[in-house]
């Protein structure tokens, strides 16, 4: 198999993985703070929450990205 492949099909896996597990925690989230409410409604997410987690995310992959760098120090 070629190496690429691996790397594609274990950063897949990890991604859903990691996308699934933070959904669920969200959704739970949600539940927890409506509990008692006859229906649950989605909360409206504010723009900064998805500035902070996009700058989260982009420092994540660059990190990652580092790690194949051959350069020390």
């Amino acid at each position: 198999m070629n190496w690429k492949v691996k790397v594609f099909a274990i950063g897949g896996g990890i991604g859903l993985i990691v996308g699934l597990a933070a959904a669920l925690l969200y959704a739970r989230t949600v539940e927890q703070s409506q509990a008692g409410r006859a229906s649950v409604k989605l909360p409206a997410v504010q723009t900064g929450d998805l500035l902070r987690i996009l700058i989260s995310v982009v420092t994540l992959v660059r990190t990652i990205a580092g790690l194949a760098d051959d350069s020390e120090g």
